[in-house]
Protein backbone atom coordinates (compact mmCIF):
# COMPACT_ATOMS: atom_id res chain seq x y z
CA UNK A 1 0.00 0.00 0.00
CA UNK A 2 2.69 2.18 0.53
CA UNK A 3 4.21 1.84 -2.71
CA UNK A 4 0.99 2.41 -3.97
CA UNK A 5 0.61 5.30 -2.20
CA UNK A 6 4.05 6.95 -3.45
CA UNK A 7 3.32 6.07 -6.99
CA UNK A 8 -0.52 8.04 -7.12
CA UNK A 9 1.77 11.20 -5.40
CA UNK A 10 4.79 10.72 -8.04
CA UNK A 11 2.97 9.27 -11.39
CA UNK A 12 -0.40 10.25 -10.96
CA UNK A 13 -3.67 8.17 -10.73
CA UNK A 14 -3.59 4.63 -10.34
CA UNK A 15 -7.00 2.71 -11.15
CA UNK A 16 -7.75 -0.93 -11.55
CA UNK A 17 -9.52 -2.30 -14.62
CA UNK A 18 -11.44 -6.32 -14.87
CA UNK A 19 -12.47 -6.41 -18.29
CA UNK A 20 -11.08 -8.84 -21.64
CA UNK A 21 -7.90 -10.45 -20.80
CA UNK A 22 -5.73 -8.09 -23.79
CA UNK A 23 -3.35 -5.59 -24.21
CA UNK A 24 -5.44 -2.07 -24.19
CA UNK A 25 -4.00 0.90 -25.34
CA UNK A 26 -5.81 4.28 -25.82
CA UNK A 27 -4.54 7.05 -27.95
CA UNK A 28 -5.90 10.03 -28.07
CA UNK A 29 -5.12 10.67 -31.99
CA UNK A 30 -3.41 8.70 -34.71
CA UNK A 31 -2.18 12.08 -36.61
CA UNK A 32 0.10 14.72 -34.93
CA UNK A 33 2.15 17.61 -35.59
CA UNK A 34 4.92 19.59 -34.08
CA UNK A 35 4.04 21.09 -30.88
CA UNK A 36 0.59 17.92 -30.53
CA UNK A 37 0.89 16.06 -27.34
CA UNK A 38 0.58 11.98 -27.69
CA UNK A 39 -1.33 10.91 -24.98
CA UNK A 40 -1.80 7.48 -24.24
CA UNK A 41 -3.02 4.91 -21.16
CA UNK A 42 -1.95 1.05 -21.07
CA UNK A 43 -4.53 -1.18 -19.63
CA UNK A 44 -3.37 -5.00 -19.12
CA UNK A 45 -7.30 -6.14 -17.62
CA UNK A 46 -5.89 -9.46 -16.56
CA UNK A 47 -3.14 -8.48 -14.74
CA UNK A 48 -3.30 -10.75 -11.86
CA UNK A 49 -4.11 -13.61 -13.58
CA UNK A 50 -0.73 -12.80 -15.51
CA UNK A 51 1.00 -12.06 -12.48
CA UNK A 52 1.58 -8.21 -13.11
CA UNK A 53 0.46 -6.38 -10.55
CA UNK A 54 4.02 -4.77 -10.69
CA UNK A 55 5.34 -3.99 -14.14
CA UNK A 56 6.69 -2.25 -16.29
CA UNK A 57 5.71 -0.20 -19.53
CA UNK A 58 8.41 0.54 -21.86
CA UNK A 59 7.47 2.57 -25.04
CA UNK A 60 9.44 1.95 -28.12
CA UNK A 61 8.99 4.77 -30.88
CA UNK A 62 10.95 3.96 -34.26
CA UNK A 63 10.24 5.69 -37.51
CA UNK A 64 8.93 2.78 -40.28
CA UNK A 65 12.45 2.47 -41.55
CA UNK A 66 14.05 1.55 -38.55
CA UNK A 67 16.40 4.36 -38.63
CA UNK A 68 15.97 6.17 -35.77
CA UNK A 69 14.46 4.70 -32.34
CA UNK A 70 13.25 6.59 -29.34
CA UNK A 71 13.04 4.89 -25.38
CA UNK A 72 10.82 5.50 -22.82
CA UNK A 73 9.27 3.62 -19.76
CA UNK A 74 6.83 3.52 -16.90
CA UNK A 75 5.91 1.83 -13.77
CA UNK A 76 2.47 -0.02 -14.21
CA UNK A 77 0.90 -0.75 -11.53
CA UNK A 78 -2.52 -2.76 -10.88
CA UNK A 79 -2.50 -3.27 -14.82
CA UNK A 80 -2.34 0.56 -16.17
CA UNK A 81 -0.14 3.51 -16.58
CA UNK A 82 -1.11 6.77 -18.47
CA UNK A 83 0.97 9.10 -19.32
CA UNK A 84 2.06 11.86 -22.12
CA UNK A 85 4.78 12.88 -24.60
CA UNK A 86 5.27 16.57 -26.04
CA UNK A 87 6.19 16.03 -30.20
CA UNK A 88 9.26 18.45 -30.10
CA UNK A 89 10.17 20.06 -33.37
CA UNK A 90 13.32 18.48 -33.72
CA UNK A 91 11.05 15.11 -34.66
CA UNK A 92 10.88 14.90 -38.27
CA UNK A 93 7.60 14.74 -40.48
CA UNK A 94 6.76 11.36 -40.87
CA UNK A 95 5.20 8.04 -40.02
CA UNK A 96 6.26 6.21 -37.30
CA UNK A 97 5.46 2.61 -34.64
CA UNK A 98 4.36 3.01 -31.38
CA UNK A 99 5.87 -0.08 -29.89
CA UNK A 100 3.65 -0.53 -26.44
CA UNK A 101 5.92 -3.61 -24.33
CA UNK A 102 5.12 -5.13 -20.82
CA UNK A 103 8.04 -6.39 -18.70
CA UNK A 104 7.95 -8.04 -15.61
CA UNK A 105 8.99 -6.28 -12.52
CA UNK A 106 9.48 -2.64 -11.41
CA UNK A 107 12.71 -1.05 -10.96
CA UNK A 108 15.79 -2.76 -8.78
CA UNK A 109 19.52 -2.15 -8.67
CA UNK A 110 21.67 -5.46 -7.94
CA UNK A 111 25.59 -4.85 -7.20
CA UNK A 112 28.55 -7.04 -6.69
CA UNK A 113 31.73 -5.66 -4.75
CA UNK A 114 34.89 -7.11 -7.16
CA UNK A 115 37.87 -8.46 -5.09
CA UNK A 116 35.43 -8.53 -1.83
CA UNK A 117 37.68 -10.75 -0.27
CA UNK A 118 40.42 -8.21 0.06
CA UNK A 119 38.16 -6.13 2.54
CA UNK A 120 35.33 -8.18 3.24
CA UNK A 121 32.82 -5.21 3.88
CA UNK A 122 29.55 -6.40 5.27
CA UNK A 123 28.09 -3.23 4.93
CA UNK A 124 27.87 -0.25 2.01
CA UNK A 125 26.88 3.29 2.23
CA UNK A 126 25.07 4.45 -0.36
CA UNK A 127 23.85 8.40 -1.37
CA UNK A 128 21.58 8.96 -4.31
CA UNK A 129 21.51 12.21 -5.66
CA UNK A 130 17.77 12.75 -8.40
CA UNK A 131 18.35 14.64 -11.01
CA UNK A 132 17.68 18.52 -11.07
CA UNK A 133 16.07 17.91 -7.15
CA UNK A 134 17.34 19.39 -4.25
CA UNK A 135 17.93 16.96 -1.46
CA UNK A 136 19.86 13.63 -1.45
CA UNK A 137 19.29 10.49 -0.03
CA UNK A 138 21.65 8.28 2.22
CA UNK A 139 21.27 4.66 3.18
CA UNK A 140 23.28 1.44 3.82
CA UNK A 141 23.04 -2.08 2.33
CA UNK A 142 23.99 -5.69 3.66
CA UNK A 143 26.92 -7.23 1.05
CA UNK A 144 27.09 -10.94 1.34
CA UNK A 145 30.39 -13.04 1.53
CA UNK A 146 30.06 -13.54 -2.30
CA UNK A 147 29.75 -9.27 -2.94
CA UNK A 148 26.47 -9.45 -4.19
CA UNK A 149 23.93 -6.76 -2.53
CA UNK A 150 20.42 -5.69 -3.63
CA UNK A 151 19.53 -1.92 -2.72
CA UNK A 152 15.81 -1.04 -1.48
CA UNK A 153 13.06 -0.46 -4.19
CA UNK A 154 13.45 3.15 -5.30
CA UNK A 155 10.88 4.40 -7.97
CA UNK A 156 12.50 7.71 -9.16
CA UNK A 157 11.78 9.47 -12.61
CA UNK A 158 14.10 10.67 -15.36
CA UNK A 159 17.86 9.57 -13.78
CA UNK A 160 19.75 9.56 -10.19
CA UNK A 161 23.85 9.27 -9.69
CA UNK A 162 24.46 6.57 -7.11
CA UNK A 163 27.81 7.28 -4.86
CA UNK A 164 29.07 3.51 -3.52
CA UNK A 165 31.48 4.01 -0.26
CA UNK A 166 33.05 2.09 2.55
CA UNK A 167 30.57 1.95 6.02
CA UNK A 168 34.00 3.08 7.98
CA UNK A 169 34.98 6.39 5.83
CA UNK A 170 38.67 6.23 4.37
CA UNK A 171 40.59 8.78 2.64
CA UNK A 172 40.63 7.15 -0.18
CA UNK A 173 37.74 5.10 -1.79
CA UNK A 174 38.84 1.50 -2.71
CA UNK A 175 35.44 0.03 -3.72
CA UNK A 176 35.26 -1.45 -7.51
CA UNK A 177 31.67 -2.26 -7.93
CA UNK A 178 29.63 -3.89 -10.59
CA UNK A 179 25.71 -3.05 -10.73
CA UNK A 180 23.14 -3.99 -13.02
CA UNK A 181 19.11 -2.86 -13.61
CA UNK A 182 17.19 -5.95 -15.18
CA UNK A 183 15.02 -2.93 -16.49
CA UNK A 184 17.99 -2.49 -18.57
CA UNK A 185 18.92 -5.90 -19.61
CA UNK A 186 17.54 -7.83 -22.70
CA UNK A 187 13.84 -8.90 -21.90
CA UNK A 188 11.22 -11.22 -23.86
CA UNK A 189 8.05 -8.83 -23.32
CA UNK A 190 4.97 -10.50 -21.82
CA UNK A 191 2.85 -8.71 -24.27
CA UNK A 192 3.11 -6.02 -26.69
CA UNK A 193 0.94 -4.28 -29.22
CA UNK A 194 2.50 -1.75 -31.88
CA UNK A 195 0.28 1.30 -33.08
CA UNK A 196 1.28 3.81 -36.09
CA UNK A 197 1.13 7.42 -36.21
CA UNK A 198 2.26 10.24 -38.46
CA UNK A 199 3.72 13.62 -37.39
CA UNK A 200 2.95 16.20 -39.84
CA UNK A 201 1.04 17.64 -42.82
CA UNK A 202 -1.48 14.44 -43.91
CA UNK A 203 -1.58 15.51 -47.45
CA UNK A 204 2.38 16.24 -47.47
CA UNK A 205 2.69 12.75 -45.83
CA UNK A 206 1.11 10.70 -48.73
CA UNK A 207 3.75 11.64 -50.96
CA UNK A 208 6.32 9.54 -49.09
CA UNK A 209 6.89 6.13 -50.07
CA UNK A 210 6.84 4.55 -46.38
CA UNK A 211 4.80 1.36 -46.18
CA UNK A 212 3.80 0.78 -42.28
CA UNK A 213 3.04 -2.61 -43.83
CA UNK A 214 6.34 -3.70 -43.99
CA UNK A 215 6.86 -2.84 -40.04
CA UNK A 216 7.24 -5.59 -38.24
CA UNK A 217 8.51 -5.15 -34.59
CA UNK A 218 9.84 -8.71 -33.40
CA UNK A 219 11.45 -10.42 -30.20
CA UNK A 220 15.28 -9.92 -32.16
CA UNK A 221 14.51 -6.10 -31.62
CA UNK A 222 14.68 -6.33 -27.94
CA UNK A 223 17.02 -8.45 -28.15
CA UNK A 224 19.51 -6.92 -30.13
CA UNK A 225 18.17 -2.94 -29.58
CA UNK A 226 20.90 -1.81 -30.72
CA UNK A 227 20.79 0.57 -34.64
CA UNK A 228 23.58 0.95 -36.99
CA UNK A 229 26.32 3.26 -35.54
CA UNK A 230 26.85 6.62 -37.12
CA UNK A 231 30.59 7.15 -37.44
CA UNK A 232 31.92 10.74 -37.41
CA UNK A 233 35.42 11.92 -37.91
CA UNK A 234 37.03 15.46 -37.02
CA UNK A 235 40.16 16.88 -36.48
CA UNK A 236 42.32 15.94 -33.15
CA UNK A 237 41.04 17.10 -30.39
CA UNK A 238 43.03 16.87 -26.46
CA UNK A 239 41.02 14.06 -24.25
CA UNK A 240 39.35 16.79 -22.07
CA UNK A 241 38.03 18.73 -24.96
CA UNK A 242 36.52 15.05 -26.29
CA UNK A 243 35.19 14.23 -22.63
CA UNK A 244 33.77 17.93 -22.68
CA UNK A 245 32.04 17.28 -25.91
CA UNK A 246 30.95 13.79 -24.98
CA UNK A 247 29.53 14.20 -21.21
CA UNK A 248 28.93 18.01 -21.26
CA UNK A 249 25.26 18.61 -21.71
CA UNK A 250 22.48 21.38 -22.31
CA UNK A 251 23.17 24.56 -20.43
CA UNK A 252 26.47 23.55 -19.28
CA UNK A 253 28.30 23.59 -22.48
CA UNK A 254 28.60 27.16 -21.95
CA UNK A 255 31.57 28.13 -23.54
CA UNK A 256 32.30 30.87 -21.14
CA UNK A 257 33.00 28.37 -18.14
CA UNK A 258 36.94 27.97 -17.07
CA UNK A 259 38.06 24.10 -17.51
CA UNK A 260 40.73 21.84 -14.94
CA UNK A 261 41.78 19.22 -16.59
CA UNK A 262 41.85 16.17 -14.45
CA UNK A 263 42.55 13.41 -16.96
CA UNK A 264 45.91 14.13 -18.61
CA UNK A 265 46.82 16.66 -15.50
CA UNK A 266 47.14 15.03 -12.36
CA UNK A 267 47.37 18.00 -10.06
CA UNK A 268 43.41 17.86 -8.83
CA UNK A 269 44.56 14.02 -8.22
CA UNK A 270 46.95 15.17 -5.93
CA UNK A 271 44.97 17.76 -4.00
CA UNK A 272 43.57 17.15 -0.58
CA UNK A 273 40.05 17.42 -1.92
CA UNK A 274 38.54 19.41 -4.52
CA UNK A 275 37.68 22.26 -2.92
CA UNK A 276 41.68 22.83 -1.67
CA UNK A 277 42.69 22.50 -6.02
CA UNK A 278 40.04 25.42 -7.02
CA UNK A 279 40.89 27.57 -3.41
CA UNK A 280 43.46 30.96 -5.43
CA UNK A 281 42.62 29.17 -9.15
CA UNK A 282 39.94 31.45 -10.27
CA UNK A 283 39.25 34.86 -9.06
CA UNK A 284 36.50 35.79 -7.48
CA UNK A 285 35.70 32.19 -5.85
CA UNK A 286 36.40 31.56 -2.16
CA UNK A 287 36.54 28.42 -0.10
CA UNK A 288 35.29 28.90 3.28
CA UNK A 289 34.50 26.51 6.20
CA UNK A 290 30.86 26.53 7.30
CA UNK A 291 30.38 25.73 11.19
CA UNK A 292 30.26 21.93 10.92
CA UNK A 293 34.04 22.30 9.53
CA UNK A 294 33.09 21.36 5.72
CA UNK A 295 34.49 23.30 2.69
CA UNK A 296 31.82 26.07 1.03
CA UNK A 297 32.56 27.65 -2.19
CA UNK A 298 31.57 31.40 -1.97
CA UNK A 299 31.32 33.96 -5.06
CA UNK A 300 30.91 37.42 -3.35
CA UNK A 301 29.86 35.97 -0.32
CA UNK A 302 26.81 34.24 -2.16
CA UNK A 303 26.62 29.89 -2.11
CA UNK A 304 27.99 29.00 -5.35
CA UNK A 305 26.06 25.59 -6.37
CA UNK A 306 28.08 22.69 -6.83
CA UNK A 307 27.10 19.77 -9.40
CA UNK A 308 28.57 16.28 -9.69
CA UNK A 309 27.98 14.74 -13.24
CA UNK A 310 25.55 17.76 -13.97
CA UNK A 311 23.31 16.63 -10.73
CA UNK A 312 22.63 19.25 -8.22
CA UNK A 313 24.67 18.61 -4.82
CA UNK A 314 24.05 19.83 -1.51
CA UNK A 315 26.75 22.21 -0.08
CA UNK A 316 28.47 19.70 1.41
CA UNK A 317 28.08 16.65 -0.72
CA UNK A 318 31.03 16.92 -2.93
CA UNK A 319 33.04 15.22 0.01
CA UNK A 320 31.89 12.05 -1.08
CA UNK A 321 34.47 12.54 -4.16
CA UNK A 322 37.92 11.69 -3.88
CA UNK A 323 40.06 14.21 -6.14
CA UNK A 324 41.74 11.54 -8.52
CA UNK A 325 38.30 10.11 -9.72
CA UNK A 326 37.36 13.89 -11.15
CA UNK A 327 38.05 14.24 -14.81
CA UNK A 328 37.28 17.44 -15.50
CA UNK A 329 36.12 21.00 -13.46
CA UNK A 330 33.97 23.35 -14.81
CA UNK A 331 33.62 26.65 -12.71
CA UNK A 332 30.91 29.24 -14.30
CA UNK A 333 31.21 33.02 -13.52
CA UNK A 334 28.51 34.76 -12.45
CA UNK A 335 25.62 35.12 -13.17
CA UNK A 336 25.36 31.45 -14.11
CA UNK A 337 21.57 29.92 -14.25
CA UNK A 338 22.38 26.19 -14.82
CA UNK A 339 18.50 25.64 -12.43
CA UNK A 340 16.10 27.43 -11.05
CA UNK A 341 17.70 27.06 -7.62
CA UNK A 342 20.54 29.49 -8.56
CA UNK A 343 20.51 33.21 -7.78
CA UNK A 344 23.19 33.65 -10.26
CA UNK A 345 25.71 33.72 -7.94
CA UNK A 346 28.15 31.13 -10.02
CA UNK A 347 28.37 27.62 -10.33
CA UNK A 348 30.79 24.78 -9.97
CA UNK A 349 30.38 21.43 -12.29
CA UNK A 350 32.70 18.56 -10.89
CA UNK A 351 32.52 15.51 -13.63
CA UNK A 352 34.34 11.59 -12.49
CA UNK A 353 35.82 10.10 -14.64
CA UNK A 354 34.21 7.55 -17.32
CA UNK A 355 33.84 5.15 -20.35
CA UNK A 356 37.56 5.17 -21.76
CA UNK A 357 38.61 8.07 -19.60
CA UNK A 358 38.57 5.42 -16.51
CA UNK A 359 39.88 2.50 -18.02
CA UNK A 360 42.71 1.83 -16.28
CA UNK A 361 40.97 2.73 -13.04
CA UNK A 362 41.29 0.39 -10.73
CA UNK A 363 38.23 1.46 -8.38
CA UNK A 364 34.75 1.93 -9.81
CA UNK A 365 32.06 3.52 -7.24
CA UNK A 366 29.95 6.10 -9.12
CA UNK A 367 27.29 5.49 -11.27
CA UNK A 368 24.34 7.22 -13.23
CA UNK A 369 21.41 5.27 -13.30
CA UNK A 370 18.21 5.89 -15.82
CA UNK A 371 14.77 5.48 -13.98
CA UNK A 372 11.63 5.93 -15.24
CA UNK A 373 10.05 8.59 -17.56
CA UNK A 374 8.44 11.39 -16.11
CA UNK A 375 4.54 11.15 -16.77
CA UNK A 376 4.40 14.54 -18.75
CA UNK A 377 7.62 14.37 -20.92
CA UNK A 378 8.74 15.38 -24.66
CA UNK A 379 9.45 13.36 -27.53
CA UNK A 380 12.84 15.13 -29.05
Amino acid sequence: MKLLAFLVSVFGTVATVTASDSLRIELNSRRFVKGDTIEFICKVPDFEKLKLQSATLNVWIEDVEKHNRWKYRYPLINGEVSASLAVSRKITDGRYAVNFLVQRGLFKIYGQVLDHGKKDDSTLTYMMITKNKKGTFLDNTHVAPNGNFRLKSTLFADSAFFIFSPAKKTKNNYLLINIETPLDSAFIPVLSKTHFITVGNPKMLTQKKTDTSSYVFSSDDVLNPDLPNVTVTSKFKSKIQQFDEEYSMGLFQNNDAIIFDGISNTEIGRSSTIMAFLQGRVAGLTIERNAEGMEVPKWRNELVELYLDEFRLENNDHTFISPTEVAMIKVYRPPSYLSNFNSGAGAIAIYTKRGVYAANSRTRHNFIVKGYTNVDSSWE
